[in-house]
């Protein structure tokens, strides 16, 4: 019986700075996230300075199902924020869907 393929997710999370972040955080957060281990395409980074926030989304594969996507998710969504300087910041929001490939 052929192996099961890999589930692909989209990870969308946002971290609340326990200060004022750099004018630069979304650059530094894209960065880290391309530097790290685990995750798939970097879709992107946000900073949003008024409410000290940042937020990133990458996709990620995973053999199993949604629960396995979101414990590795958010636990490379901090691992991002730590090496982006940000490992202060509260995960305060996170987003797991099933990426759907229509034919």
């Amino acid at each position: 019986m052929p192996a099961e393929p890999d589930n692909s997710y989209v990870i969308r999370f946002t971290a609340l700075g326990a200060q004022v972040l750099p004018d630069e955080a979304a650059d530094l957060l894209r960065e880290a996230l391309e530097a790290t281990p685990g995750t798939g395409p970097v879709h992107g980074a946000t900073h949003d300075p008024g409410a000290r926030t940042v937020s990133g989304e990458f996709l990620l594969n995973v053999h199993l199902g949604i629960a396995d996507a979101a414990r590795d998710g958010s636990r490379l969504a901090r691992e991002a924020l730590k090496n982006a300087g940000f490992g202060d910041a509260q995960l305060v929001e996170l987003y797991i869907a099933l990426r759907v490939e229509t034919a």
